[in-house]
Protein backbone atom coordinates (compact mmCIF):
# COMPACT_ATOMS: atom_id res chain seq x y z
CA UNK A 1 0.00 0.00 0.00
CA UNK A 2 1.16 3.30 -0.63
CA UNK A 3 -0.70 6.89 -0.49
CA UNK A 4 0.12 10.46 0.95
CA UNK A 5 0.57 10.81 4.72
CA UNK A 6 -3.95 10.35 6.00
CA UNK A 7 -5.46 8.65 3.32
CA UNK A 8 -5.78 5.47 4.60
CA UNK A 9 -2.93 3.05 3.92
CA UNK A 10 -3.04 1.73 7.68
CA UNK A 11 -7.22 1.28 7.47
CA UNK A 12 -6.59 -0.59 4.17
CA UNK A 13 -4.06 -3.02 4.89
CA UNK A 14 -5.78 -3.99 8.27
CA UNK A 15 -8.94 -4.23 6.03
CA UNK A 16 -6.84 -6.66 3.21
CA UNK A 17 -4.93 -8.76 5.58
CA UNK A 18 -7.68 -9.59 7.83
CA UNK A 19 -9.50 -10.57 4.66
CA UNK A 20 -6.71 -12.27 3.02
CA UNK A 21 -5.91 -14.17 6.38
CA UNK A 22 -9.46 -16.14 5.80
CA UNK A 23 -7.41 -17.61 2.89
CA UNK A 24 -3.77 -18.66 4.30
CA UNK A 25 -1.01 -17.47 6.48
CA UNK A 26 -0.67 -13.45 6.02
CA UNK A 27 1.88 -11.14 7.09
CA UNK A 28 1.44 -7.81 7.40
CA UNK A 29 4.70 -6.22 7.27
CA UNK A 30 5.29 -1.90 8.72
CA UNK A 31 8.33 0.04 9.32
CA UNK A 32 8.96 -0.27 13.24
CA UNK A 33 9.08 3.25 13.33
CA UNK A 34 5.69 3.65 12.54
CA UNK A 35 3.30 1.46 14.07
CA UNK A 36 -0.34 2.41 13.71
CA UNK A 37 -2.89 1.95 16.61
CA UNK A 38 -5.23 0.51 13.74
CA UNK A 39 -3.18 -2.33 14.27
CA UNK A 40 -5.25 -3.39 17.54
CA UNK A 41 -7.79 -3.87 14.48
CA UNK A 42 -5.89 -7.13 13.08
CA UNK A 43 -7.17 -10.52 13.09
CA UNK A 44 -5.29 -12.76 15.16
CA UNK A 45 -4.71 -14.96 11.65
CA UNK A 46 -2.72 -12.06 11.17
CA UNK A 47 1.02 -11.46 12.14
CA UNK A 48 1.94 -8.64 12.66
CA UNK A 49 5.76 -7.45 11.31
CA UNK A 50 7.61 -4.83 12.26
CA UNK A 51 10.53 -4.17 9.77
CA UNK A 52 13.81 -2.89 12.06
CA UNK A 53 15.98 -2.07 9.14
CA UNK A 54 18.95 -2.14 11.47
CA UNK A 55 18.36 -5.91 12.63
CA UNK A 56 17.47 -6.95 9.24
CA UNK A 57 20.45 -5.31 7.65
CA UNK A 58 22.42 -7.38 9.90
CA UNK A 59 20.92 -10.28 9.69
CA UNK A 60 21.35 -10.40 6.21
CA UNK A 61 25.06 -9.72 6.52
CA UNK A 62 25.65 -12.90 8.50
CA UNK A 63 23.51 -14.69 5.91
CA UNK A 64 25.34 -14.13 3.31
CA UNK A 65 28.74 -12.30 3.72
CA UNK A 66 31.47 -14.70 4.31
CA UNK A 67 33.82 -14.43 7.81
CA UNK A 68 30.60 -12.81 9.55
CA UNK A 69 33.34 -12.75 12.63
CA UNK A 70 34.97 -9.95 11.04
CA UNK A 71 32.04 -8.36 10.00
CA UNK A 72 30.40 -8.66 13.23
CA UNK A 73 31.88 -5.56 15.22
CA UNK A 74 31.02 -3.36 12.86
CA UNK A 75 27.49 -3.72 11.83
CA UNK A 76 26.74 -3.91 15.99
CA UNK A 77 28.51 -0.20 16.21
CA UNK A 78 27.19 3.53 15.79
CA UNK A 79 29.60 3.34 12.65
CA UNK A 80 26.84 1.55 11.30
CA UNK A 81 23.90 3.37 12.16
CA UNK A 82 25.09 6.36 10.47
CA UNK A 83 26.85 4.81 7.41
CA UNK A 84 23.28 2.79 6.94
CA UNK A 85 21.44 6.62 7.57
CA UNK A 86 23.35 8.06 5.08
CA UNK A 87 23.66 5.97 1.92
CA UNK A 88 20.33 7.13 -0.51
CA UNK A 89 18.21 4.05 -0.39
CA UNK A 90 19.90 1.96 2.14
CA UNK A 91 16.83 2.63 3.91
CA UNK A 92 14.35 1.52 1.03
CA UNK A 93 16.12 -1.60 0.02
CA UNK A 94 16.37 -3.37 3.82
CA UNK A 95 12.23 -2.99 3.68
CA UNK A 96 12.23 -4.56 -0.01
CA UNK A 97 14.69 -6.98 0.83
CA UNK A 98 12.90 -8.56 3.77
CA UNK A 99 10.04 -8.99 2.13
CA UNK A 100 11.02 -10.08 -0.81
CA UNK A 101 13.15 -12.92 0.89
CA UNK A 102 10.52 -13.94 3.39
CA UNK A 103 8.06 -14.47 -0.31
CA UNK A 104 11.54 -16.26 -1.75
CA UNK A 105 11.47 -18.67 1.18
CA UNK A 106 7.53 -18.82 1.13
CA UNK A 107 7.44 -18.04 4.57
CA UNK A 108 3.51 -17.27 4.36
CA UNK A 109 0.28 -17.58 1.76
CA UNK A 110 0.07 -13.47 1.18
CA UNK A 111 2.25 -10.38 2.18
CA UNK A 112 0.91 -6.68 2.62
CA UNK A 113 2.89 -4.18 3.24
CA UNK A 114 1.75 -1.31 5.12
CA UNK A 115 4.13 0.94 2.78
CA UNK A 116 5.99 4.49 2.56
CA UNK A 117 4.46 7.87 0.86
CA UNK A 118 4.38 7.56 -2.57
CA UNK A 119 7.47 9.47 -3.10
CA UNK A 120 9.29 6.91 -1.34
CA UNK A 121 8.16 4.17 -3.07
CA UNK A 122 8.97 4.64 -5.93
CA UNK A 123 12.63 4.96 -4.41
CA UNK A 124 12.55 1.87 -3.41
CA UNK A 125 11.30 -0.14 -6.49
CA UNK A 126 13.93 1.91 -7.96
CA UNK A 127 17.03 0.96 -5.53
CA UNK A 128 18.05 -2.76 -6.69
CA UNK A 129 18.36 -1.51 -10.46
CA UNK A 130 20.61 1.35 -9.29
CA UNK A 131 22.58 -0.90 -6.75
CA UNK A 132 23.12 -3.34 -9.71
CA UNK A 133 24.10 0.14 -12.10
CA UNK A 134 26.85 0.92 -9.64
CA UNK A 135 28.34 -1.95 -9.90
CA UNK A 136 27.98 -4.03 -7.15
CA UNK A 137 29.18 -7.56 -7.71
CA UNK A 138 28.93 -10.80 -5.80
CA UNK A 139 25.85 -12.47 -3.97
CA UNK A 140 24.65 -9.35 -3.10
CA UNK A 141 24.43 -8.38 -7.13
CA UNK A 142 22.47 -12.09 -7.44
CA UNK A 143 20.36 -10.97 -4.81
CA UNK A 144 19.17 -7.19 -6.02
CA UNK A 145 18.52 -8.75 -9.79
CA UNK A 146 15.90 -11.32 -8.09
CA UNK A 147 14.33 -8.17 -5.90
CA UNK A 148 13.98 -6.31 -9.07
CA UNK A 149 12.03 -9.43 -10.44
CA UNK A 150 10.16 -9.40 -7.12
CA UNK A 151 9.09 -6.02 -7.52
CA UNK A 152 6.99 -6.41 -11.21
CA UNK A 153 5.28 -9.02 -9.01
CA UNK A 154 4.47 -6.52 -6.44
CA UNK A 155 0.15 -5.35 -6.33
CA UNK A 156 0.93 -1.75 -5.74
CA UNK A 157 -2.44 -0.21 -4.48
CA UNK A 158 -2.53 3.38 -4.23
CA UNK A 159 -4.97 5.11 -1.33
CA UNK A 160 -6.15 8.36 -2.02
CA UNK A 161 -8.90 10.67 -0.68
CA UNK A 162 -11.87 12.49 -3.05
CA UNK A 163 -9.89 15.69 -2.64
CA UNK A 164 -7.92 17.71 -5.54
CA UNK A 165 -4.69 17.65 -3.37
CA UNK A 166 -4.81 13.69 -2.89
CA UNK A 167 -6.11 13.12 -6.68
CA UNK A 168 -2.95 15.61 -8.34
CA UNK A 169 -0.38 13.22 -6.12
CA UNK A 170 -1.60 10.38 -7.14
CA UNK A 171 -1.83 11.09 -10.80
CA UNK A 172 1.93 12.38 -10.33
CA UNK A 173 3.29 9.23 -9.19
CA UNK A 174 1.45 6.73 -11.45
CA UNK A 175 3.55 8.77 -14.02
CA UNK A 176 6.85 8.28 -11.83
CA UNK A 177 5.89 4.42 -12.23
CA UNK A 178 5.10 4.25 -15.54
CA UNK A 179 8.63 5.89 -16.39
CA UNK A 180 10.16 3.06 -14.04
CA UNK A 181 8.40 0.45 -16.15
CA UNK A 182 5.70 -0.24 -13.12
CA UNK A 183 1.82 -0.29 -13.56
CA UNK A 184 -0.32 -0.12 -10.32
CA UNK A 185 -3.14 -3.15 -9.25
CA UNK A 186 -5.49 -0.87 -8.23
CA UNK A 187 -6.81 2.63 -6.53
CA UNK A 188 -8.29 2.81 -3.29
CA UNK A 189 -10.95 5.77 -2.52
CA UNK A 190 -11.08 5.99 1.15
CA UNK A 191 -13.62 7.58 2.90
CA UNK A 192 -16.34 7.25 0.26
CA UNK A 193 -19.33 8.77 0.95
CA UNK A 194 -22.74 6.57 0.22
CA UNK A 195 -26.25 8.29 0.82
CA UNK A 196 -27.46 7.86 4.55
CA UNK A 197 -30.76 8.62 3.50
CA UNK A 198 -33.25 6.67 0.90
CA UNK A 199 -34.67 8.61 -2.07
CA UNK A 200 -38.29 8.37 0.32
CA UNK A 201 -36.24 9.74 3.08
CA UNK A 202 -34.63 12.81 1.37
CA UNK A 203 -38.21 13.63 0.03
CA UNK A 204 -39.66 13.85 2.99
CA UNK A 205 -36.91 15.91 4.81
CA UNK A 206 -37.40 18.75 1.10
CA UNK A 207 -41.22 18.54 2.23
CA UNK A 208 -40.43 19.50 6.01
CA UNK A 209 -38.04 22.33 4.85
CA UNK A 210 -41.08 23.51 2.30
CA UNK A 211 -44.16 22.78 4.59
CA UNK A 212 -43.63 21.50 7.99
CA UNK A 213 -44.00 24.23 10.81
CA UNK A 214 -40.82 24.30 12.04
CA UNK A 215 -38.58 26.69 14.19
CA UNK A 216 -35.53 28.77 12.63
CA UNK A 217 -33.13 26.60 14.04
CA UNK A 218 -34.52 23.39 13.23
CA UNK A 219 -34.71 24.61 9.59
CA UNK A 220 -31.48 25.10 9.43
CA UNK A 221 -30.24 22.52 11.02
CA UNK A 222 -32.53 20.24 8.82
CA UNK A 223 -31.14 22.07 5.85
CA UNK A 224 -27.59 21.47 6.62
CA UNK A 225 -28.46 17.80 6.87
CA UNK A 226 -29.35 17.97 3.59
CA UNK A 227 -26.43 20.30 2.07
CA UNK A 228 -23.92 17.64 3.87
CA UNK A 229 -25.82 14.41 2.25
CA UNK A 230 -26.07 15.89 -1.26
CA UNK A 231 -22.34 17.55 -1.30
CA UNK A 232 -20.42 14.85 0.18
CA UNK A 233 -22.18 11.89 -2.05
CA UNK A 234 -21.66 14.01 -5.23
CA UNK A 235 -18.23 14.82 -4.74
CA UNK A 236 -17.50 11.53 -4.24
CA UNK A 237 -19.13 10.42 -7.17
CA UNK A 238 -17.20 12.91 -8.77
CA UNK A 239 -14.00 11.59 -7.46
CA UNK A 240 -14.76 7.83 -8.11
CA UNK A 241 -15.33 8.84 -12.42
CA UNK A 242 -12.33 11.15 -12.13
CA UNK A 243 -9.84 8.15 -11.01
CA UNK A 244 -11.84 6.05 -13.07
CA UNK A 245 -10.26 7.51 -15.80
CA UNK A 246 -6.41 7.12 -14.69
CA UNK A 247 -6.99 3.66 -16.04
CA UNK A 248 -6.83 1.58 -12.85
CA UNK A 249 -9.45 -0.45 -11.08
CA UNK A 250 -10.87 1.64 -8.42
CA UNK A 251 -12.71 0.40 -4.95
CA UNK A 252 -13.74 2.61 -1.84
CA UNK A 253 -13.62 2.35 1.52
CA UNK A 254 -16.22 3.92 3.12
CA UNK A 255 -16.84 7.47 4.99
CA UNK A 256 -16.84 6.72 8.89
CA UNK A 257 -19.58 9.20 10.88
CA UNK A 258 -18.73 7.83 14.06
CA UNK A 259 -14.87 6.84 13.83
CA UNK A 260 -13.31 3.77 13.22
CA UNK A 261 -14.09 0.64 15.70
CA UNK A 262 -14.07 -3.45 15.23
CA UNK A 263 -17.67 -2.97 13.70
CA UNK A 264 -16.66 -0.71 10.62
CA UNK A 265 -13.73 -2.70 9.90
CA UNK A 266 -15.88 -5.59 9.74
CA UNK A 267 -18.21 -3.88 6.87
CA UNK A 268 -15.30 -2.97 4.82
CA UNK A 269 -13.53 -6.75 4.94
CA UNK A 270 -17.23 -8.02 3.84
CA UNK A 271 -17.08 -5.05 1.12
CA UNK A 272 -13.45 -6.32 0.37
CA UNK A 273 -14.21 -9.86 0.35
CA UNK A 274 -17.19 -9.16 -2.34
CA UNK A 275 -14.94 -6.82 -4.68
CA UNK A 276 -13.45 -7.87 -7.78
CA UNK A 277 -10.05 -6.84 -6.56
CA UNK A 278 -9.85 -9.49 -3.91
CA UNK A 279 -10.44 -12.35 -6.32
CA UNK A 280 -7.36 -10.86 -8.18
CA UNK A 281 -5.21 -10.69 -5.42
CA UNK A 282 -6.03 -14.01 -3.43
Amino acid sequence: MTGKGGTGKSLLSVVLANSLSRKGKTILYFPSAFPSPLYEFASKSVVLYPIDYEKEAKEYVKIKLKFFLFWFPFVRSSIFRVFSKVIPGFYELILLGKMWYDWYNNVADFYVFDGLPTGQIVSMFRVPKVGIESGIGGPVKDDMAKMIDFTYKINLIITTLPEILPYEETREVVESLKNEGFKPKAICLNKFYTRKLSDNERKWVEMILIEGKLKRKERKQLSQLLDFENFFYENSQKFLQIYSELGFEVFTLDFSIRGIDHDFVRKQEEKILQSSIFSHLS
